[in-house]
């Protein structure tokens, strides 16, 4: 198997992405205890049973790109809503009070709300560089989607389509079980034209095979359930790298 490092050539310039989100000249600040948000910054509540923030107050572009749509409503993930935090767009509301980033990174580290730590490195570095990014295999618009649980997730998200596409989910799933690697996020190139109903197909899906390579077999289910190039991901010290493979034929000795 051929291995090639998609890795990005100037990480810095991810560093310099987020940097431009920093004070403008014009900007007023207001901060809690540990944020800086801008005024005007969107909101949204987290509700612990969905896993899940509900925006209240959208503002801004971002949500062209970000969070998905059930009944009217717009709901982001953990990751999503963590990454809009760092950089002073959304506020993430519990009970009474803005949650601090402590209590976002604490329910990462939870690994309760469908995101590990080192996905959301993953999400953090791409979204940095401008790619639109989305949980595997999970619409951003359904009109007939409900919201549930993590655990229910791949029911919810396919309410309301023909029984066919959801037995190929259920076997997709399945299949996700039982091999060692598993997709995260369909990753889209950066687009100002995008649209979340006619997103297209993604440039790449991103992909975890925990501490070591995927082997072959874990590499061939993968590619037979989807249609987008694959990029496994591999972080040492902050630092993300992505690799793809692709079948060779050794020459034939005389």
């Amino acid at each position: 198997m051929e291995e090639k490092d998609w890795e990005a050539a100037a990480s810095s310039s991810g560093e310099e992405e987020e940097a431009g989100f920093a004070l403008d000249d014009d900007d007023e600040f207001h901060s809690g205890p540990k944020l800086q948000f801008r005024v005007g910054s969107s909101k949204a509540r987290w509700i612990t049973e969905l896993a899940m923030a509900e925006v209240e107050v959208r503002r801004g572009k971002l949500w062209t790109t970000t969070g998905v749509i059930r009944s009217g409503k717009t709901y982001c993930f953990i990751e999503e809503a963590l990454y809009l935090s760092e950089i002073g767009e959304l506020q993430i509301l519990g009970s009474e009070e803005v949650i601090p980033l402590k209590g976002l990174y604490e329910k990462i580290a939870e690994e309760k709300n469908g995101c590990c730590w080192e996905s959301y490195e993953v999400y953090r570095y791409l979204k940095g560089l401008g790619y639109i990014i989305r949980r595997h295999g999970v619409p951003w618009t359904s009109k007939d989607a409900a919201i549930t649980t993590p655990s229910g997730e791949e029911e919810s998200v396919f309410a309301g389509e023909c029984p066919e596409d959801k037995d190929d989910v259920t076997r997709l799933l399945e299949d996700m079980q039982i091999c060692g690697a598993r997709a995260v996020f369909d990753v889209y190139l950066p687009n100002s034209r995008f649209k979340k109903s006619s997103p297209g197909e993604p440039s790449f899906v991103a992909c975890f095979s925990g501490d070591s390579p995927p082997s072959k077999e874990d590499v061939k289910v993968l590619q037979r359930r989807i249609a987008a190039p694959l990029r496994f991901c591999h972080i040492a010290q902050g630092r993300v790298s992505f690799f793809s493979f692709s079948s060779t034929d050794l020459p034939v000795l005389p």
